[in-house]
């Protein structure tokens, strides 16, 4: 870290960062911690928000242990942590120790046949 007399120059490591599953839960615990620091101090929304992205490339274990985690702080700090996951790797967190149910919030969209976005049905291309 350095601090300029504007601003300050963070670059969060972790030993061995050289794989992109560490990089992303660099971010990961990055995010987590300002959105929780900006929340304390009335500058920052109630929420975090992720994209599965973020989740690519890290071990299952990881991600498990990093949903538990987000869920854990979030809720001890009256904030929401919004993850979009694909579902097989939502159900791979959950046979690493993650329970989903109690923090998936309706609605839940898929991609077969009766799933849709907000109450609206898609036909498939080529579909009639």
């Amino acid at each position: 870290m350095e601090a300029g007399r504007t601003s300050l120059s963070i670059t969060p490591r972790i030993d061995a960062d050289d794989s992109r599953g560490i990089h992303n839960l660099v971010i990961f615990c990055f995010d987590l911690t300002l959105a929780v620091l900006a929340h304390r101090h009335g500058r920052g929304p109630d929420f975090l928000i992720h994209d599965s992205h973020l989740y690519d490339g890290v071990d299952e274990r990881q991600v498990a242990r990093a949903l538990a985690l987000a869920a854990e702080v979030t809720e001890e700090e009256h904030m929401q942590y919004i993850v979009i996951l694909n579902t097989d790797t939502l159900s791979t967190a959950a046979q690493r120790g993650f329970n989903p149910e109690p923090h998936i919030r309706s609605p839940r969209l898929t991609d077969d046949e009766e799933g849709g976005l907000f109450g609206f049905r898609f036909k498939a291309a080529g579909k009639a």
